[in-house]
């Protein structure tokens, strides 16, 4: 098997097509809603002025971005004795990033992660444990460290509702997280939920529930994840600088820090297909508050669409693939 062969032979679930297509409409609604709130035209005039030198290191920005968080996966495969070369881990995160694009969510992009390195002949378990680690410790970081930047940064800037959301959320995530890990709870899953689970999904699930264990005693391991997922966060900020100079304002690096976390958070609800439409209205509510125009701030999140995208365009040549070419031989 080739390194290309990425995807080639998933079984996907069926989408309920309606569902989907309720989710396209909203996302390209609220956009259009978005973009007519801010004046189609000066967003326009800001996009055909933007600096391509800030354009180009925002873009070398959502490379290292990308690069990271490979680095972390391969970090975490590794604590469960898989070694897959950064290369094929690399290819594989191009691809399930780019179906990202066209998801509501990042289950589907976990989903193409975990099932190319199991029919590379990797552990099940191993993997969609790693995998899965991977994305909760991320969304779990995320909620931190927004959470953080308000109670150090906000100083009475945001809207009460706002900070409270977020406040809450982090710790309701943080609370169930330690709950799972109760020693009672755990004999209360093996007991009771896994045996009225099917008999092959109940051993799968304890295989999983036992390699993600794992990790609690792997802290060198989770160490170094925290240091690069604490990288990850920085460049991401700076990304959002270099979004703001391209687009003809320097947005203070503090305000950055107080808002931008926030919006990280936001993009992760499963509302719309890629984000669309959440995000450029995350942008321009939460950009005002820290006095960018909202020409300016959506200008700032379409630029962050068409780069991510960019980034992970690649990733449309390596799907399916070795399918593509099994059916032609």
């Amino acid at each position: 098997m080739t390194d290309t062969s990425i995807t080639g032979g998933i079984a996907w679930p069926r989408r309920h097509g309606v569902r989907q297509a309720l989710r396209i409409l909203l996302s390209l609604g609220l956009f259009g809603i978005v973009i007519a709130i801010a004046d189609w035209r000066a967003v326009t005039v800001v996009l055909k002025s933007v600096a391509p030198k800030w354009v180009g290191v925002a873009l070398a920005l959502a490379v290292v971005d990308r690069l990271l968080l490979n680095y972390r996966w391969q970090l975490l495969l590794l604590a469960q004795g898989i070694s897959v070369t950064f290369g094929r881990l690399f290819k594989v995160q191009l691809a399930a990033n780019f179906l990202g694009s066209f998801l509501p969510t990042s289950v589907g992009v976990d989903a193409v992660r975990a099932a190319t390195l199991c029919r590379w002949g990797n552990p099940m378990a191993l993997v969609v444990a790693a995998t899965l680690v991977d994305r909760a410790t991320m969304v779990l970081a995320t909620l931190v460290f927004g959470s953080t930047m308000i109670l150090v940064l906000a100083e009475a800037r945001l809207p009460p509702k706002l900070e409270v959301s977020v406040l809450t959320i982090t710790v309701l995530v943080m609370v169930a997280g330690g709950v799972v890990l109760l020693p009672s709870v755990r004999r209360w899953v093996r007991s009771v939920l896994l045996p009225r689970l099917p008999a092959r999904l109940g051993q799968a699930s304890a295989a999983i529930g036992r390699a993600s264990l794992m990790y609690r005693h792997a802290r060198p391991t989770l160490g170094r994840v925290a240091l690069v997922t604490l990288v990850i966060f920085v460049g991401r900020i700076l990304f959002a600088k270099s979004l703001a100079l391209a687009c003809g304002v320097d947005v203070p690096f503090r305000d950055l820090l107080m808002v931008v976390p926030i919006l990280w958070i936001i993009v992760m609800l499963p509302i719309t297909v890629g984000g669309l439409g959440v995000q450029d209205a995350g942008y321009m509510a939460l950009m005002a508050l820290v006095g960018v125009s909202a020409p300016v701030a959506v200008s700032m999140s379409v630029l962050e669409h068409v780069l991510t995208r960019f980034v992970s365009l690649p990733g449309a040549f390596l799907i399916d693939t070795h399918a593509r070419h099994r059916a032609s031989s």
